[in-house]
C-alpha cells in the first residue's frame, strides 16, 4: 500500500453521468468524481481544490499516474522537501514543520502541508506548484546529491510530482487516493 496518485488534464463537465448505485461514474475508466475526498481535503486544507468542484462528474483529455511511495515513505520525501525549503534538520517526530511551511509560505507549502492519503488539488494550485518544481529543480537536486539518501529514488519521485503538476495545471487537478 502507498500513496496513488492521478493527474488530469483538460477536465470537461459530463451532462447527465451514468452513476452507480452509490453515486459513482459506471465509465471510472473514462470519468472521474472528486468526491468525499475533495470535500474532506477543502475542509482541512481549504482553497486546495480550486478550479474544481467535488459533486461534479468529469471527463479529461489525459492522465498521469504514479506511486509516490508507501506512506511513510511519502512522508519522509515530503519532510526532505521541507527541510530544504527551510534551510534546515527535521527531526522525524517533528511535525510542526507543515505548519511552518505554510505560515513561511515557503515553497511547496501547499504540497507539503497537505494531506498523505486522499484529497484533489486543483489547476489553480497546481499551476503555483508547477512553478515551485521548476524554480527549485537545481537546487533540490544539489540538496538531494549530498544527503546520504537515495538520490535516484527522491529526485524521481521530484520528477513524477513536476509532471502531475504539469498535466493538472491544463485545467485539471491532482488526485490523491
Amino acid at each position: 500500500m502507498g500513496l496513488d496518485i492521478t493527474a488530469y488534464k483538460n477536465l470537461k463537465v459530463v451532462q447527465n453521468p451514468d452513476l452507480d448505485e452509490k453515486g459513482y461514474p459506471i465509465n471510472y475508466d473514462k470519468e472521474w468524481l472528486p468526491g468525499e475526498s475533495m470535500d474532506w481535503s477543502e475542509k482541512e486544507f481549504p482553497g486546495r481544490g480550486e478550479g474544481v468542484d467535488s459533486k461534479t462528474v468529469y471527463t479529461y483529455e489525459d492522465s498521469f499516474d504514479f506511486n509516490a511511495g508507501s506512506y511513510s515513505g511519502y512522508g519522509e520525501w515530503r519532510r526532505r522537501l521541507a527541510s530544504f525549503v527551510l534551510g534546515r534538520d527535521i527531526d522525524e517526530d517533528d511535525d510542526s514543520y507543515f505548519e511552518e511551511c505554510e505560515k513561511k509560505e515557503t515553497a511547496f507549502w501547499q504540497l507539503i502541508n497537505f494531506a498523505d492519503n486522499e484529497g484533489v488539488i486543483g489547476s489553480v494550485v497546481a499551476k503555483k506548484l508547477l512553478q515551485d518544481f521548476h524554480d527549485h529543480y537545481d537546487k533540490v537536486s544539489e540538496y538531494f546529491e549530498k544527503s546520504e539518501d537515495d538520490y535516484d529514488w527522491y529526485m524521481g519521485k521530484y520528477e513524477d510530482w513536476t509532471t502531475a503538476f504539469e498535466v493538472a495545471s491544463n485545467n485539471g487537478a491532482v488526485d490523491f487516493g
